[in-house]
């Protein structure tokens, strides 16, 4: 099956381990790479106490959203590959070794958190959207977020992120997964400036080395259009701009 949508790219923003260097942002332009051993980026748009009890993914995704989120931005649509697993194996942890679960990991251990922490932070009526579709989670959100302007929404922020995936759990991953945590924010409106297209691969390549919306973001920036094969069920997620973007 295929079809194809288009919306308006309004704005697009991204974060990732050592986005606070200019440095290892333009490394990443150029060459797609990611140093696992610099920091998660500071977060200066979160209240201190917030940011304590969020992990990587989280604060990059809100600091994200909160560069985007503009006053017609009415639904927010969040996406995630593997939610809240740190979270999660924290908590299972805690139960086979017989000790107390934090209250804190329980409480923000599922795939909302991130978006209510938002909507709580900008005291905003926002109706929000969380979803998970393995590597198809950002194509899945795109989807989302053009069904919803095509209803009763003028704006909608697209928000794609995960935090670091436990050591744990890499052996059970794909060969050259990507693993470290990362965010994206895409403001959409209605309109036909973005051209986005998902249809079968012709063949069985894969693109994990980085997640769809990331790469999507570096590709738009590098190319000027974006061509992604995604594992799951071996689809080709295009997306082509006919308008400059913002790039924040």
């Amino acid at each position: 099956m295929s079809y194809t949508f288009a919306l308006d790219l309004v704005a697009a923003t991204a974060q990732s381990l050592g986005w606070d260097d200019a440095a290892a942002r333009t490394a990443f332009l150029t060459n797609g790479t990611i140093d696992p051993s610099l920091p998660v980026p500071k977060s200066p748009r979160i209240p201190m106490l917030t940011a304590r009890r969020l992990n990587g993914g989280e604060r990059m995704a809100l600091n994200c959203a909160l560069a985007l989120l503009g006053d017609d931005t009415q639904a927010l649509v969040f996406s995630s590959h593997h939610s809240e697993l740190e979270r999660n194996h924290r908590i299972l942890t805690a139960l086979a070794e017989q000790r107390s679960v934090s209250p804190t990991d329980f409480t923000l251990s599922v795939n909302n958190s991130a978006p209510g922490n938002l909507t709580i932070l900008t005291k905003r009526p926002l109706t929000v959207s969380a979803l998970s579709a393995s590597h198809e989670s950002f194509a899945a959100a795109l989807t989302e977020a053009y069904l919803m302007l095509q209803d009763q929404y003028e704006e909608v922020l697209v928000v794609d992120c995960d935090g670091a995936v436990p050591q744990f759990y890499h052996p059970h991953l794909a060969a050259g997964e990507f693993t470290l945590p990362f965010a994206s924010a895409w403001r959409l409106r209605r309109g036909s400036n973005l051209q986005v297209e998902l249809k079968p691969a012709t063949a069985a390549a894969q693109d994990l080395a980085l997640p769809a919306s990331l790469a999507a973001w570096r590709a738009l920036q590098t190319t000027g259009q974006v061509q992604l094969n995604l594992p799951q069920h071996h689809l080709t997620l295009t997306m082509t701009p006919e308008a400059s973007i913002n790039w924040v």
